[in-house]
């Protein structure tokens, strides 16, 4: 394994955000050849590989332990996470195989549904699994550090040093004494709203329209009952997106994710909008749980688990710079979630992030130039092509405030008038339920809001 110490005689001057740093002659601290910040699944993927190849890796993690901070669950693309990690359904503790994907437009009394079942999900090489966050933090947790990555938890990073020629060189901690660890390469990982690269001058502040909160709640019900709610076979799961009455008016998401024995709610808008809405988040959960259709979903269930998330949203246009001198940012903290895929790219942002830290060090050359191995990774992956695929995503929604909610409820009321039998030729009631729906938007209106949007998803 490879080892370096810091000559801590030498005084580093510290650019931007970050103070100047000069130590005592006396002092010999240990230096590292990659630091990362932050023990979520991209900071803990790249701590991994790169241990695995023979470098000292620090991982600093301000919680107590990796996903202490975490609540609820994700689905994990197999075939992508098998890449990564052969058969990682065999260490992970999964909950369940993804066979069942539905999505509902809601409003306060109905439900438009479509859902899509198949045996082929459940073949190998599998699609989907549904996981605990916790599960996954701490099996990836286990493998950096038996990998021989060090990881370091009950410790925050303040800001990025730099020396002189404005080069990361270490991070500086958020204690009493301004404690200080160094190294060759740094790498961000700690996650939506990434202070230190904002306290670094390394990113912008994250505005509120590119930032979602979402609040989650997990309820525990027996098994055999979940599977007979859902009608699933044992061991199968399924996911159900939830669009339009559950965000109260505004363009946003929530979710049901089946685990083994219990179910997670997940609800969550832009940050602006809940100031604009005058919104507590927890009052978006309360708001699905009353609703019929899923008061008897969790009937009789016990809440176990209840917590929030930020998620940056802003999309392919709100992704800052990635590489800087001596340093990378990956997962959340660039930027890279697309839609539900967070978890997903950023493991390959920190595998990506790996390889090319690993090329720095065999070259000795943390430049920009040659560091940014990292973004053609990126850029030539699905990780990048997927994100620019929905770039234009975020400003739509704002184009079109009312689209989760107004459409919905289109679709439900149309929904609701073909299901009624009226005493009337059909004639007569296509131009009757015509009516109704262009009451609620004008024809001219529906079609440039398909014109915006086909442009977006073309």
């Amino acid at each position: 394994m490879l080892k370096h110490w810091y000559d801590a005689k030498k005084p580093h001057k510290i650019t931007g955000n970050a103070i100047v740093r000069q130590p005592e002659a006396s002092v010999t601290e240990k230096k590292y050849d990659v630091i990362v910040a932050g023990a979520g699944p991209a900071g803990l993927t790249a701590a991994y590989f790169l241990a695995r190849d023979g470098l000292n890796v620090l991982v600093i993690e301000r919680g107590p332990c990796a996903g202490a901070k975490n609540c609820g669950g994700v689905s994990i693309m197999a075939e992508h996470t098998h890449k990564l990690f052969p058969n990682f359904w065999e260490e992970c503790i999964c909950e369940r195989l993804i066979t069942d994907q539905s999505y509902w437009l809601m409003t306060e009394d109905s439900v438009l549904s479509s859902r899509f079942q198949s045996t082929q999900l459940a073949a190998a090489p599998y699609n989907r699994f549904s996981v605990k966050r916790v599960n996954l933090y701490k099996w990836l947790a286990d493998k950096a550090a038996k990998a021989g990555a060090q990881l370091l938890f009950n410790h925050t990073v303040e800001q990025v040093l730099f020396n002189d020629k404005n080069q990361a060189v270490g991070v500086q901690m958020l204690d009493t004494d301004k404690n200080s660890f160094w190294s060759d390469i740094t790498i961000l990982a700690d996650g939506a709203n990434s202070l230190v690269a904002e306290r670094s001058g390394l990113s912008p502040r994250v505005t509120p329209e590119d930032m979602s909160l979402y609040v989650k709640e997990t309820i525990a019900l027996p098994a055999n009952i979940i599977e007979e709610r859902f009608n699933l076979l044992p061991g199968q799961g399924a996911i159900i997106g939830l669009i339009g009455y559950p965000t109260a008016g505004f363009n946003g998401t929530g979710s049901i994710h089946i685990f083994k024995e219990s179910i997670n709610l997940n609800v969550g808008m832009s940050v602006a909008n809940f100031a604009q809405a005058g919104l507590n988040p927890n009052d978006l959960l309360e708001r699905i749980k009353k609703h019929p259709y899923i008061q008897r979903l969790i009937a009789g269930g016990e809440t176990i688990e209840y917590g929030g998330a930020l998620i940056p949203e802003g999309g392919f246009y709100a992704i800052p710079q990635l590489v800087h001198s001596g340093l990378v940012i990956v997962g959340d903290a660039g930027g890279l979630v697309n839609g539900t895929h967070g978890i997903n790219l950023a493991m390959w942002s920190g595998f990506y992030a790996a390889k090319a830290l690993y090329r720095a060090k065999i070259k000795r050359d943390y430049s920009v130039n040659n560091l940014s191995l990292y973004s053609k990774l990126l850029t030539e992956s699905f990780v990048m092509q997927d994100l620019k695929a929905n770039a234009g995503a975020a400003k739509l929604m704002r184009d079109i405030p009312y689209a989760f909610d107004l459409y919905s409820r289109m679709a439900n009321e149309t929904a609701y008038q073909i299901s009624r039998v009226y005493p009337m030729p059909k004639r007569a009631k296509r131009m009757f339920v015509y009516k109704k729906i262009t009451s609620m938007q004008p024809v001219l209106k529906i079609f440039s809001d398909i014109w915006k949007t086909l442009k977006v998803i073309r």
